[in-house]
């Protein structure tokens, strides 16, 4: 059983689902299935398309769908944390990032009682989250009752710090990385590269990319005024076009999610491309249609460099060995940028009101790209060598969860 994978609408979702299902199935050796908790108008269909199609001994079971099927009744006692609901499971992977803390919820307790639950069936494995803050007591408890009993390997190292020091859990923490450094799948496909580059009019190391972060309109992120985040991207992207790197290159401004769930980004791309001056429109080139992880990918590692407020934009732009410029808005990007990257010069902190109201926030960004144009090669190899060294810790964490399956 595969938690935490719930849609493709969110290519960060989407890219750890993939690669997680993709080495689980490779450790099994042989017909494995899988059920995942998709959300109920989530297509399997384009899950196996990303891994590569339909395979003989690989199936997948759409979880949610099955639970919808039930009586009424017998569907609100399946959403609840009971022991049974992993009872036959030969393992239950809850996939990261951030979603056991307080950052976005208050009911975050409800997930741990549930993790809780599942590990009295079976193996239960956390795999590639960051973990806490906690500042609730009722999320404090549940971790307290539910993390000691199963297998947890955070991508980062503050993550495997913060369970140790409040919580006193090391002794089945594994340390890992965040899952989305992998290849995915279909990575070696040339054809799609090919065909979503020409597709959006792009030519490799002709352009740079924007994600335009849909997670403002919460309120608990970057600034409250939505109108003014908007400008300061418009800001942003001017001051992107007029850089010398990017004399005879475009702007890509690209959805990384979709739907009312994560956050409608197609919406705050036409909204910034609207406040744009004329001339620099023409030097734009948009992508708001879902075209789901693989050729988001392509689109994100094949530029020059990319700007984003999303965390795992950055992580696929790093991963094809190409920098990121990250505007940070949790603890989560110092862990899996700056520690495990070893990017900490990237990352702005940006979530300061302050720096969108006086529009520091567009010399910030101009800083960093500064530094990344002075020193543009001896950048590219460091890079290369993190994600080496991730790709590397990925490994040993998936021989550590083959022993858990054999």
């Amino acid at each position: 059983m595969v938690r935490g994978f719930e849609s493709l609408d969110n290519y960060g979702t989407g890219m750890m689902g993939l690669v997680a299902i993709d080495r689980l199935h490779r450790l099994a050796g042989g017909r494995a299935r899988f059920l995942l908790d998709l959300f109920a108008d989530a297509s399997l269909d384009e899950v196996e398309a990303e891994l590569g199609g339909p395979r003989a001994d690989l199936e997948l079971c759409h979880l949610r769908r099955i639970e919808e099927e039930l009586a009424p009744a017998a569907r609100r006692i399946a959403k609840l944390p009971l022991v049974g609901r992993a009872r036959g499971m030969d393992l239950v992977v809850v996939l990261g990032g951030d979603t056991l803390a307080d950052t976005y919820t208050r009911r975050s307790w409800r997930f741990l009682a549930a993790i809780g639950s599942w590990s009295l069936d079976a193996p239960v494995v956390l795999l590639g989250h960051t973990i806490g803050p906690f500042h609730l007591p009722q999320s404090r408890l549940a971790a307290k009752l539910a993390l000691p009993w199963v297998h947890i390997v955070p991508r980062d190292q503050w993550t495997t710090g913060y369970l140790q020091s409040e919580f006193g859990i090391a002794r089945r923490v594994v340390q890992g990385t965040d899952l989305a450094f992998a290849d995915l799948p279909l990575q070696d496909r040339t054809d799609i590269r090919n065909s979503i580059l020409s597709a959006a009019g792009l030519a490799p190391d002709r352009y740079a990319t924007l994600i335009v972060s849909a997670l403002q309109t919460s309120g608990k992120f970057y600034t409250s005024d939505t109108d003014l985040y908007l400008r300061r991207h418009a800001e942003l992207a001017t001051m992107i076009l007029a850089r010398p790197e990017m004399a005879d290159a475009r702007l890509l401004l690209l959805a990384h999610t979709h739907g009312k769930t994560y956050g409608d980004e197609a919406r705050f791309i036409r909204e910034v491309v609207g406040r744009l001056p004329e001339s620099a429109r023409a030097r734009v080139a948009t992508v708001t249609e879902r075209v789901l992880p693989t050729r988001a990918r392509f689109l994100l590692g094949n530029g020059l460099f990319t700007v984003t407020g999303r965390m795992h934009p950055a992580v696929s732009t790093f991963q094809m060995g190409k920098p990121a410029i990250t505007l940070a808005y949790s603890r989560k990007y110092e862990g899996v940028i700056g520690t495990m990257l070893g990017r900490r010069d990237l990352i702005v902190d940006a979530n300061d009101p302050g720096l969108w109201v006086t529009g520091a926030i567009v010399e910030e960004v101009r800083k960093r790209l500064d530094r990344v144009a002075a020193d543009r090669p001896r950048l590219l190899a460091a890079i290369a060598e993190a994600v080496a060294r991730q790709k590397a810790l990925l490994d040993s964490v998936f021989c550590h969860l083959g022993r858990l399956i054999a």
